[in-house]
């Protein structure tokens, strides 16, 4: 008998469950239990976003003029980069149109 035939075990936990949070409840899986994993997986995911929080307001406190200018060199210079890759398509696009051009007049 599953634990949801049996009104009184109908909710057994223990540390060993082999109840993993994704199972439904059609599954067999008790929703306290799948509720209760789910509060203690937000909750790290929580504390872990606001340790990232504070560390980044303490990171730009520290270093946010070096790192304004660090991401305004690397703005710069990718602005640059990139308009060099759609400079190189163009041309490779031209080029594969000449080609294109050239073999069908040469059957012509």
């Amino acid at each position: 008998m599953s634990n949801n035939e049996n009104p009184s075990n109908a909710c057994q936990t223990s540390e060993e469950s082999e109840c993993p949070v994704e199972k439904s409840i059609e599954q067999g899986c008790c929703p306290v239990e799948s509720a209760t994993k789910m509060w203690q997986s937000a909750f790290f995911i929580a504390m872990k976003e606001t340790k990232v929080d504070i560390l980044k307001e303490k990171i730009r406190a520290t270093w946010g003029p070096m790192l304004d200018k660090g991401a305004d060199a690397t703005v710069e210079a990718m602005g640059i980069y990139w308009e060099s890759v759609l400079s190189q398509a163009k041309a490779k696009a031209s080029f594969q149109e000449n080609i294109n051009n050239i073999c069908q007049s040469a059957h012509k």
